[in-house]
């Protein structure tokens, strides 16, 4: 009975020893991947930041290199100039008002002519290795050089030059240590960090002077005020980019699986481990991760497809005291979110703005850059500018820090209440279906559409303009419609939709046709999957004075 206690005793002990050890371990290793996870974040969103400042950075002072470039003609007419050394203190003007440090003139032959420091001149540039001979292609031809912030071979300090072509052959190079770079870019810089986070939406980029303030933060009430290192619950670090100070920050309950799951999976695989063996212990507890991982992207998904849902109008009639015009639109995602989206609102007090839009990728990144056009454009046309306007400065915002290269197709329209007449702008989308109520005709509205939005800066867009009489109605769609293949590849086609809408009587049920469109898609699909977003808004034009509807009528327009 003793050896019997004994040996239940020594297996316990066994027992708890490897528990407790598989626990320790499990959890040290947790820590350790969670800590080279956020470093493998950090290390990203420091090469995506340093790009984007160092873009900033040179574009100021290539521009500071062109003023120089534009100002020497009058100072070579200056008799001073002819004196090297009288000529040093001309430069060293020009380099305060530019607020640089070093101004330097090379000749066709590479050779220093001026400069603001009198040790330059006569450096041949066809003779030169290293960091200085990266300005060679100055000579032949007619381009711009930045380099990096680099160490001074004459004395250590960092400093930034740029060179840009003379026409009569040569160049000229300017030359900014840190403290003048940084008053230079900083209000460049400013606010470049807005809406850039990290490892969802805590994490974040700090962009800050020698000095600690901060010119940049996801936060815009945070500008101006005095950094802080950040505590033992996060993960940072800093990096100098330019002469700035960059912070990459990102808080550990973001960074980490919550531990109790661990905890509690790590008992039950430790009594696993004893029955089978160690590397079946090691099988379980990679599948369980990659459940947790599955089932957390999958969380994420479900949240995202919230968001973008919350996002979309869904009430209907949307302006029920506004008995001008009614409005019907339906979104269904090819997946768990979508790239497609409408809206409509009030662009003035007798005037609405509506539109139907399709992002050109799919899943999360076009869902992404669906939420930033929409709320893009929302904020533009509720300013009250002409449709046409709103969608130059719509392509202008969409094309900025577009690295992903999406970009948006979009027929947008604004109806004046009291007229009928909609003024539009066709970005690269379906034409739209026009349904006439006098008899019931229906006919594609085709028009030369305009470039997509996001492809291109400096887009001109040409607006069209049509009138609807009352009872009218405009029926707007994307391509998940006309391009949905049947179970033999046939796509339903435009055809195929101008006759259904032909049929149907959307002048007097336009809250019907929606539904009715899309059952019709779906029994033409047959087995076969939704191949994209499917988005319709249809808008009837009721005349500039209706009267009150009964009860019933009220009603009808909620179907």
């Amino acid at each position: 009975m003793t050896s019997h206690r004994k040996l239940i005793g020594r297996l316990a002990g066994a027992v708890s020893t490897a528990f407790l050890a598989s626990l320790a371990l499990t959890w040290v290793l947790h820590d350790r991947m969670a800590l080279y996870n956020a470093r493998n974040l950090i290390d990203i969103a420091f090469h995506d930041v340093e790009g984007a400042i160092r873009e900033k950075v040179d574009r100021r002072l290539v521009r500071q290199a062109m003023a120089f470039r534009d100002h020497l003609p009058s100072l070579r007419k200056d008799s001073a100039w002819n004196d090297a050394a009288k000529a040093r203190g001309l430069l060293r003007k020009v380099a305060e008002e530019l607020a640089v440090d070093e101004l330097r003139v090379v000749g066709a032959d590479g050779i220093i002519k001026r400069s603001t420091d009198r040790r330059d001149i006569g450096f041949d540039f066809r003779k030169a290795s290293g960091t200085d001979a990266e300005f060679l292609p100055l000579l032949n031809s007619e381009t711009e050089i930045a380099q990096t912030l680099l160490p001074d071979s004459r004395d250590g300090k960092l400093i930034k030059y740029v060179g840009v072509w003379l026409p009569e052959g040569g160049f000229v190079q300017v030359g900014c240590r840190e403290a003048n770079l940084r008053a230079l870019a900083r209000s460049a810089i400013t606010g470049l960090t807005h809406n850039r986070h990290v490892s969802g939406r805590d994490g974040f980029i700090v962009i800050t002077t020698a000095n600690g303030t901060i010119i940049s933060h996801p936060e815009e009430f945070r500008e101006n005020g005095q950094w802080r290192d950040p505590d033992k619950d996060c993960y940072w670090r800093r990096m100098d980019i330019e002469g700035f100070p960059v912070y990459v920050v990102i808080p550990k309950r973001s960074a980490v699986v919550e531990r109790r799951v661990l905890v509690v999976t790590s008992a039950f695989l430790n009594g696993v481990a004893l029955v089978f063996a160690a590397f079946l212990v090691g099988l379980v507890i990679a599948a369980y991760v990659r459940a947790q991982l599955r089932a957390q992207r999958a969380s994420e998904m479900t949240m995202a497809s919230d968001i973008q849902e919350s996002s979309i109008p869904r009430i209907f009639p949307p302006f029920p005291d506004e008995r001008n015009v009614d409005i019907f639109a339906s979104m269904k995602t090819a997946k768990e979110v979508g790239g497609d989206f409408y809206d409509f609102y009030f662009s003035g007090p007798r005037k609405i703005t509506f539109l139907v839009a399709d992002v050109s990728d799919k899943g999360v990144p076009a869902a992404l850059f669906m939420m930033r056009a929409k709320t893009v454009a929302k904020g533009i046309a509720q300013t009250g500018k002409p449709v046409v306007e709103v969608v130059k400065e719509v392509n202008e915002a969409l094309c900025e820090d577009n690295g992903a290269n999406m970009f948006v197709t979009a027929w947008i329209g604004e109806i004046d209440l009291d007229s009928g007449c909609v003024s539009y702008v066709n970005a690269g989308h379906n034409p739209p279906v026009v349904m006439k109520a006098q008899n019931g005709g229906c006919s594609y509205l085709r028009t030369p559409p305009g470039l997509v939005l996001g492809a291109m800066p400096g887009v001109q867009y040409r607006s069209q303009e049509f009138v609807l009489a009352p009872g009218d109605c405009l029926y707007l769609y994307t391509d998940g419609v006309t391009e949905q293949p049947d179970e033999d590849g046939k796509l339903f086609g435009e055809d195929r939709l101008l006759k259904f809408l032909s049929e149907e009587n959307v002048s007097v049920r336009p809250n019907e046709c929606l539904a009715h469109v899309l059952a019709r898609i779906t029994n033409f699909a047959g087995e076969r999957e939704q191949a994209d977003d499917i988005t319709q808004l249809i808008i009837r034009y009721n005349g500039p004075t209706v009267a009150a509807e009964p009860q019933a009528g009220k009603q009808s327009r909620l179907g």
